[in-house]
């Protein structure tokens, strides 16, 4: 556009056509210079990025120590300086991608393997022919945020990837061999139930196979079945458990990992010699493997690696401020001529110049208030997210102090009333992330399936867990979300810990309608008390219950004969 305007003036002499025709010259310099631009990856480039990928990729397969690890990193930071040159989003997304798998291999920074599977997730995102990278990523951010340790975002990840597979054709899940990964996941976070409805909706055995470039797919069938037989569906004998003990792993750090897993199995399964000889085996094994200084070697190459990065960037920033600093000249030479060519015109007609000055100086003292205003709304909305941004990692530290406690007592008093405190924080924590993602209408179902699930999960029942939600498109009313959260915390903890289902089923169904001047929330399940065995007595969660509702001016009403059945009336206009 520049060279037509510019060709188009250039037949013209007069004074005000050659100040216009080099103002633009110089401002076109100055764009040039200035604008950001992208570098294309060239075939060629791609080319010698992949090998340097797939030459790590060996390296790292091979799993003999740490040092594996370390030396694969080299290949991915001369791949990484590539992909930052290239500016690419598939090789930033595989170049990050490979970082994260090292971090997780070397386990001891969980943070930084959670901040770069997620990025990986979100640049494999972006590139629609690249969705099988994508479900591997994300399945790895779920892994990587079991090891900080954080079950519920595992959960969430692993259920948001059910969903997303649910729907793909066979023909599709037969090249996501991770979903077998994803079962095990959930194992290790104890949700059976996920685990098992992995299995049974996106695996078909005929093609799990074992792949030495990535993981040992089919022996993690088996260990995930394995664990399934014998802390889920409580087989005595676990066939799995016979099948997972004949395979043998092919590397160091693998034989290792599966030791401590059969040890762990055979003792839940009662098999107590055989979990002492495969305890005694893969402690031998791990010694071998911590010997050396291996651990101490990744650490340095990491940081090497990051310090590299760090200063890549430096340079890039510095060639960029560079860029910008000649566009300034640019720019600042073509408002210079403008300049000259407005005083030319200034001096054609004093009325329009007045008028010109009128309007100017109505839009500097405009666009300073609009300056002032944008700031202020700015600085205000960036004090709230640093609210909340502390309000939510108080309330993890609150959590994870309550769990660490629960961990170094073995007293079962103890450890109850700490699991039921840290459920209620953790009800608190998870409301107050529905509410940060919809202040005005939380999404009450998929809040209620989080609080059931963590109590679940906490309590480590025997029962497997149905619920029925019918909140319909009722709000609650303003002001009593913490409350009603805190009260059906005490409700589901009452029922998961209290209710005698039968066949081991526990369904839990919670209503909510509103009736004439009220909003009426009922919870019941299908528990009974066990024969001769007392209600349970009211403790700590009754009075928490009794005062939450007199807080909010509410009425509780319990049917003879149902000690898990509770109707709930909270009255319009109250103050909540």
């Amino acid at each position: 556009m520049f060279n037509r305007i510019i060709s188009s003036l250039s037949g013209r002499g007069s004074l005000p056509f050659r100040l216009i025709r080099r103002g633009l010259l110089a401002l076109a310099v100055g764009l040039a210079a200035a604008g950001p631009g992208r570098a294309q990856s060239a075939p060629a480039t791609a080319a010698r990025f992949f090998g340097l990928l797939r030459a790590g990729d060996s390296v790292y397969a091979q799993k003999k120590g740490y040092r594996s690890f370390a030396h694969a990193q080299r290949y991915y930071d001369r791949a990484q300086l590539l992909a930052d040159r290239a500016q690419d989003t598939l090789l930033l997304a595989e170049a990050v991608f490979a970082r994260g798998r090292v971090y997780d291999a070397w386990n001891k920074e969980p943070q930084k393997t959670v901040a770069y599977f997620r990025e990986a997730t979100a640049l494999f995102a972006r590139l629609p022919a690249q969705r099988r990278r994508y479900f591997y990523a994300k399945f790895l951010l779920a892994h990587a945020y079991d090891k900080v340790p954080d079950s519920l975002r595992t959960v969430r990840v692993l259920r948001e990837l059910r969903q997303e597979l649910a729907g793909q054709p066979d023909s599709l899940l037969r090249q996501v061999p991770s979903t077998v990964e994803m079962a095990l996941t959930a194992t290790q976070v104890r949700n059976y139930a996920l685990a098992d409805s992995l299995l049974g909706q996106l695996v078909r055995r005929p093609w799990v196979r074992n792949d030495p470039e990535t993981y040992d797919y089919l022996t993690h069938y088996y260990l995930a079945q394995a664990r399934l037989d014998v802390f889920y569906r409580r087989r005595r004998p676990a066939p799995y458990l016979d099948s997972l003990a004949r395979l043998r792993a092919t590397n160091l750090m693998d034989r290792v990992y599966y030791g401590h897993n059969l040890a762990e199995l055979y003792a839940a399964a009662g098999q107590y010699p055989a979990a002492y000889a495969a305890r005694t085996r893969a402690a031998l094994l791990n010694d071998s493997l911590n010997n050396g200084g291996e651990v101490e070697q990744v650490r340095r190459s990491l940081l090497r690696s990051e310090e590299q990065a760090l200063a890549r960037q430096r340079r890039y920033e510095a060639s960029r401020q560079r860029a910008r600093t000649w566009g300034l000249w640019g720019l600042g030479a073509a408002l210079t001529i403008i300049t000259l060519l407005s005083f030319y015109l200034y001096r054609q007609g004093h009325r329009s110049r007045q008028q010109a000055r009128a309007l100017a100086q109505a839009n500097t003292a405009l666009a300073g208030s609009n300056q002032e205003l944008d700031q202020q709304v700015a600085q205000v909305e960036l004090l709230n997210k640093e609210i909340q941004h502390r309000v939510k990692n108080n309330l993890h530290m609150i959590y994870s102090l309550l769990q660490m406690q629960e961990r170094r007592t073995d007293n079962e008093e103890v450890i109850a009333h700490l699991q039921t405190a840290r459920l209620r924080v953790e009800s608190i924590a998870a409301l107050h992330n529905q509410l940060l993602s919809n202040p005005e209408a939380p999404d009450l179902a998929a809040y209620l399936r989080s609080l059931i699930s963590s109590v679940v999960s906490c309590l480590a029942t025997d029962c497997q867990v149905v619920t029925h939600l019918q909140t319909g498109e009722h709000p609650l009313p303003a002001g009593s979300h913490l409350a009603l959260s805190l009260i059906l915390n005490e409700w589901v903890t009452n029922s998961v810990k209290y209710a005698d289902p039968a066949d081991h089923l526990l369904e839990i169904s919670v209503r909510l309608r509103h009736e004439a001047g009220a909003t009426c929330l009922t919870y019941f399940d299908n528990g009974r008390l066990a024969a001769g065995t007392p209600p349970p007595p009211a403790g700590l969660g009754t009075q928490i219950i009794t005062l939450l509702t007199r807080q909010l001016g509410a009425t509780v009403h319990t049917p003879a004969g149902q000690p898990y059945h509770y109707d709930l009336c909270l009255p319009d206009g109250k103050p909540a």
